[in-house]
């Protein structure tokens, strides 16, 4: 039986944008028809918040299922169409993760614990998508073992931008010499403002970067733009923000032509097919009530 694709959206630094990215990218993919399976693995849960889901009323997240006792398996532990997507689930996280490190580092063979337990779910997916933490730690060491595939942000308007990129790709090399199997799909330039001078400095490093370090490079770029923290604000993923303004627009169409360009075999629905979609679906929910 065919097992899913996992994408990990992972990056050295926090604030790069890839809690966004990643509930932007698997809604797409839930839209496109896919059964999709998005885990949350950032100590802060925002991904999990961001589809409507309080940890503190579940009960069980991730840091149940990589529990040193007593663990849940991971499939007690999925939340199933959340935000109404359908084919959408949620593996969520809680503020528990910060100790997830420490515990993993703890246990023999501990970094090899998530790939054990996503091994049963992989054959009900056909795509997985992780948030990883903003570091290169036993947890993220964890998910690139599972992963076939990386993408990684590239916060265009910080001056320390491309720091953590060379340990990402040393990290991804020194697993694969010993069985994994992950590869970059793209590294990806997020909050691209072409009048910033940061802009300009890291996107000629950037080049320089990926060439010596053979690393692929999105022609997409996502533009800055308020609605990505609107997005945040209400805690709901960019390509599902209902809003009307040119900003979210703009926005909506990025992250569209991003996923397009990164799997371009995959027909995608517009933000404007997601939204008639998601009043089609609420429609007989208004009228029942």
């Amino acid at each position: 039986m065919p097992q899913a694709v996992v994408t990990a959206i992972a990056a050295q630094k926090g604030g790069t944008g890839k809690t966004a990215l990643a509930g932007s990218l698997a809604s797409q993919w839930g839209y496109a028809g896919y059964r999709t399976l998005l885990i949350d693995l950032d100590q802060q849960a925002n991904l999990t918040y961001a589809f409507g889901v309080d940890p503190s009323r579940l009960d069980a997240t991730v840091v149940d299922v990589l529990a040193p006792r007593n663990e849940v398996p991971a499939g007690d532990a999925v939340v199933p169409g959340v935000l109404g997507v359908g084919g959408l689930d949620l593996l969520p996280c809680d503020e528990r993760a910060e100790a997830l490190d420490t515990q993993l580092r703890s246990e023999t063979m501990g970094v090899f614990k998530l790939k054990d337990a996503l091994e049963p779910l992989l054959t009900e997916y056909d795509r997985v998508v992780m948030d990883c933490p903003p570091n290169v730690g036993e947890l993220t060491v964890s998910a690139l073992l599972v992963a076939d595939e990386i993408v990684c942000p590239v916060k265009m308007g910080d001056s320390n931008a491309l720091r953590g990129i060379t340990r990402l790709t040393q990290t991804v090399e020194k697993l694969n010499r010993r069985g994994a199997q992950a590869r970059f799909k793209s590294l990806v330039r997020v909050e691209c403002d072409h009048a910033q001078l940061s802009y300009r400095l890291n996107h000629d490093a950037l080049r320089r970067l990926a060439r010596r370090l053979k690393l692929p490079v999105a022609k997409t770029e996502l533009r800055a733009r308020a609605a990505w923290r609107t997005a945040i604000t209400q805690d709901v993923p960019l390509i599902l923000l209902d809003d009307r303004s040119r900003s979210t627009r703009d926005a909506q169409s990025d992250v569209h032509r991003l996923a397009r360009e990164l799997w371009p075999r995959v027909d995608f629905p517009s933000p404007a097919e997601i939204k008639m979609q998601r009043r089609a679906s609420s429609a007989p929910m208004r009228r029942a009530a």
